[in-house]
């Protein structure tokens, strides 16, 4: 750790200590591949001394399951010995969280700091690719805007989702989008969010009600620090899913929870300026033509990130073409949400792009690393997207990868991405979803009595 980092986490550290003389215990949490948060809670007394030395924890956490457990063919926590990894605090993230039975200090940690930071940590991943454009001169600024649903905390005799009730009503959500009524209705559960994330320093922008039963937007305002962005993300999909439980609800960020309504979504803004603070996709009025080349960077690498984007046997579900605003095709356009890659009205030269392909349950360091990567490998290459699309997208582009397996293929042979994101993490990425995926799968459901028995 660098004296500057360090000097800045002790003033930090004793700055939230006098404001906050009660807090007796601190949260330090790193981020898995999965996009889950590990860590350990410890009395607030130990932050001066982990400022200066950091803390140790397995490197084996970034690696395991969604459940927490080791995976067939992941090495590392299994033949290795299971060492630890050094662990740095990062500075400016010590905060409250208000969802325990107590408020508790909370503050994040990173491999980062050392010159010898895991490969396959998450905030490492996107951090190779801003230094991607870091090193062009270049600053990507990016915003998430994040769909999640409100369920009933109590599932149905067979196990499955019941939609959340009007907390005003007592009568079952309905599927109003834009609704001031709902917001309205459920405006004590997201005052609380709101209010947890102003505790943690996350600035949230327009909350709205979203096309499901119980499905709700917030977003986030444009940042300049891309790993801050992804980091308020990550803390927003956990404080979400605490404060639901404080209301008796079940938040889910799952990418297609029901079938017969819209799914859960991940979009992404990003620009880019220069060293002078320009938006070089701006043109004096009009998008300048590294834009477009960036649009064909991510249509070129589209088929390889898909696995990145959906990570998950229930992430391909939400790809169903038509009016579902969850696009699968190859495909680009001005102010058209059903493309895959859109160019919103650009007020002032404010040019962008947003990638609406990922869903929710995506993990935010690598949705947005795939989404760089294939920006640089588009503008590098002066790579042409093709003609605009004018009209609404209804089908599934059958050239892309709609299966977890396939999407690892394409993953594994995709040369940008493993330029920029290292072909050693492609290469473990794409072992741990596909051991995963195959975890998954070997399992037998009453579907299969009820079926062939």
């Amino acid at each position: 750790m660098t004296d500057k980092n360090s000097k800045q986490l002790a003033g930090e550290i004793d700055s939230f200590l006098s404001a906050n003389p009660e807090i007796k215990q601190v949260e330090v949490l790193a981020t898995d591949i999965c996009g889950h948060f590990f860590g350990k809670r410890y009395p607030i007394s130990k932050l001066a001394t982990f400022a200066q030395e950091g803390l140790a924890m397995p490197a084996s956490m970034f690696v395991l399951n969604t459940l927490g457990e080791p995976l067939d063919g992941i090495r590392y926590g299994v033949d290795d010995g299971d060492p630890d990894a050094h662990f740095y605090l990062v500075p400016g993230s010590l905060c409250l969280n208000n969802w325990g039975n107590k408020p508790r200090a909370q503050m994040l940690a990173t491999t980062c700091e050392d010159d010898h930071p895991a490969y396959f940590e998450p905030r490492y991943v996107l951090q190779r690719a801003i230094d991607g454009f870091t090193a062009r001169g270049w600053h990507p600024m990016v915003a998430f805007e994040l769909e999640f649903y409100l369920f009933d905390a109590q599932r149905d005799a067979d196990g499955l989702l019941q939609i959340v009730r009007n907390p005003k009503t007592g009568r079952k959500d309905t599927a109003t989008v834009l609704s001031s009524t709902r917001v309205g209705d459920f405006e004590e559960v997201i005052d609380d969010i709101i209010h947890a994330c102003q505790l943690q320093s996350i600035d949230t922008g327009a909350i709205s009600s979203e096309l499901g039963p119980g499905q709700f937007e917030i977003n986030f305002n444009h940042h300049s620090d891309v790993l801050r962005a992804a980091d308020e993300t990550s803390l927003f999909k956990r404080t979400v899913i605490e404060i639901a439980k404080k209301h008796g609800m079940c938040a889910s960020f799952i990418a297609k929870p029901l079938l017969a309504y819209a799914g859960n979504g991940l979009h992404m803004h990003i620009s880019v300026v220069d060293d002078e603070g320009r938006n070089i996709f701006d043109r004096g009025g009009s998008a300048h033509q590294r834009l477009h080349h960036a649009i064909g960077g991510l249509l070129d690498t589209m088929p390889a990130a898909m696995s990145f984007w959906a990570p998950s046997v229930n992430s391909y579900r939400r790809y169903q073409g038509g009016i579902s605003c969850a696009p699968v095709s190859l495909t680009w356009g001005n102010e058209n949400r059903t493309v895959a890659f859109r160019i919103p009205l650009a007020k002032q030269g404010a040019w962008r792009v947003e990638n609406r392909v990922p869903g929710a349950d995506a993990n935010p360091y690598l949705a947005m690393a795939a989404t760089l990567a294939g920006m640089l490998h588009g503008i590098d290459n002066e790579i042409d997207p093709g003609a605009a699309t004018t009209e609404a997208v209804e089908g599934r582009d059958e050239s892309l990868p709609l299966k977890m397996s396939a999407a690892l293929a394409a993953t594994r042979s995709s040369a940008a991405l493993k330029a920029t994101l290292g072909e050693q993490f492609i290469e473990l990425y794409s072992q741990h979803r596909a051991a995963e995926t195959a975890a998954f799968e070997n399992h037998i459901s009453s579907r299969e009595y009820d079926w062939y028995l």
